[in-house]
């Protein structure tokens, strides 16, 4: 008997999941030992032409034919959002279905917790894999490949749409508003592109690899979280300068119990291989006490990319099925009474080197008065850049030995106020420890 499945929106992603498994259904079947049928797909347009050739019969705007179909075995879901996509899932799975879902925004707020706990007690599998790094396969290889593993840092690129920003700034000659309207134009960036530029999409992301790494639950709204869209060619510039290059990372990362997660743009060093991940390219670097270190690079998004993730999902519960598995790896690889609930390390305890970067006045005494500020707070001073210009507002760059985020962030408010200042003091930290070169 073949394996049933139905779909819940029929979209970019849900196009590419549907024309996966009809055009591979060959390859799918000799893996799997069987076959998978789509028994119905609901949306609620029902009539485009989606170019995938499916049989118009299985169509349907009613999601009851979805999730309380006898039939079904499995549900996926890829409508997205928070409502109704909740409600399809909680409904799913009382009525017994296992879930595929790659809805981020849903799993790392507050609803993922609710949904998690529901699978285990179902005693229901809940895959995600395409919700994390598209087509990398980050959430099989923390789940599983690493179960025995201690994980002690995770770095990632998870936003392809500000990764190919950030890169195309790097080369010089454009604002960011010129390279974020050419990335609409290519397709990586929505049409209303906040949620990535301003690093929410990273943090829903890096709060799901947090969880399966260190077996945590937290609120979403305690993730420190600073996008792009304050970036000036200057920074990059200075970055050029210096040997570094910028990006918008996301750090999951357990200091003996505590927990830092955040998503921010950071200077990392040119030569560094995290550092040269370029153009809609993600990459997830994990540390752990077994296998030291990995890199796992690929698409981050896209129709096809992201269709693969789910299928793959979609074949890891067929198989269990197959053979009759009743036991599930729970959502998150821990039993749900083993996950901890966490208060995540307060930043401003946390030291590190930073660029700090504002625009003055071309008048005299401005450094020293910005270097008294910084004195008062006990920071001290690595470098000073300050590009030669006939403009009468001049960018000047520093660079501050390690330091707490508090002081630094006090510094940069008091030096605001400062009345030759002439834009908010922008402040960026300067990750030298994250990754060895690789030629090294």
């Amino acid at each position: 008997m073949p394996i049933k499945i139905g779909i819940i929106g029929f979209g970019c992603v849900g196009t590419g999941v549907v024309k996966t498994l009809l055009e591979n259904e060959e390859l799918i079947s000799s893996r799997l030992g069987n076959t998978i049928k789509i028994v119905k797909i609901c949306d609620l347009d029902t009539s485009s032409d989606r170019g995938t050739g499916i049989d118009t019969s299985i169509l349907t705007s009613d999601v009851e034919e979805v999730i309380s179909n006898p039939e079904i075995q499995i549900v996926v879901e890829m409508v997205g959002g928070i409502n109704p996509a909740k409600e399809f899932l909680i409904k799913a799975l009382e009525n017994g279905k296992h879930v595929v879902t790659a809805n981020k925004k849903l799993l790392a707020e507050k609803e993922g917790s609710e949904l998690f706990k529901l699978a285990q007690e179902k005693h229901l599998t809940l895959n995600f894999e395409a919700a994390v790094g598209g087509a990398i396969p980050i959430i099989r290889t923390i789940k599983e490949s690493f179960a025995s593993e201690k994980i002690e840092e995770v770095y990632g690129i998870l936003n392809g749409t500000t990764n190919y920003i950030v890169s195309k700034l790097e080369k010089g000659g454009a604002s960011f508003q010129e390279v974020l309207k050419e990335a609409q134009a290519a397709g990586f960036a929505e049409a209303d592109p906040t949620a990535d530029v301003e690093g929410f999409d990273a943090a829903h992301k890096i709060k799901l690899i947090a969880q399966l790494a260190f077996g945590i639950d937290f609120d979403f709204e305690e993730i420190y979280i600073k996008g792009i869209s304050q970036l000036t060619e200057s920074d990059f510039a200075f970055a050029k300068m210096m040997d570094y290059k910028v990006k918008l990372l996301a750090f999951a990362v357990n200091h003996n119990g505590e927990f830092d997660i955040r998503v921010e743009p950071v200077l990392l060093k040119k030569k560094t291989e995290l550092a040269n991940i370029r153009g809609v390219t993600n990459a997830v670097l994990i540390r752990g006490t077994g296998m030291k270190e990995i890199l796992l690079t690929g698409p981050g998004a896209g129709e096809m990319p992201t269709a693969s993730a789910v299928v793959g999902d979609i074949i890891e519960i067929a198989r269990n099925l197959i053979i009759e598995k009743k036991a599930n790896v729970p959502a998150l690889g821990y039993q749900n009474e083993k996950i901890r609930k966490v208060d995540l390390t307060k930043l401003k305890t946390l030291k590190s080197k930073y660029y700090v970067r504002t625009e003055v006045a071309d008048q005299p005494g401005v450094l020293a008065k910005m270097s008294q500020i910084l004195a008062d707070l006990d920071i001290s001073i690595n470098a000073v850049v300050q590009n030669p210009t006939t403009e009468k507002v001049i960018p000047v760059m520093l660079t501050i030995h390690p330091t707490s985020r508090e002081n630094i962030s006090k510094a940069a408010a008091k030096i605001s106020e400062l009345d030759f200042v002439k834009s908010k003091t922008f402040v960026m930290p300067i990750e030298d420890e994250i990754e060895t070169d690789p030629s090294e």
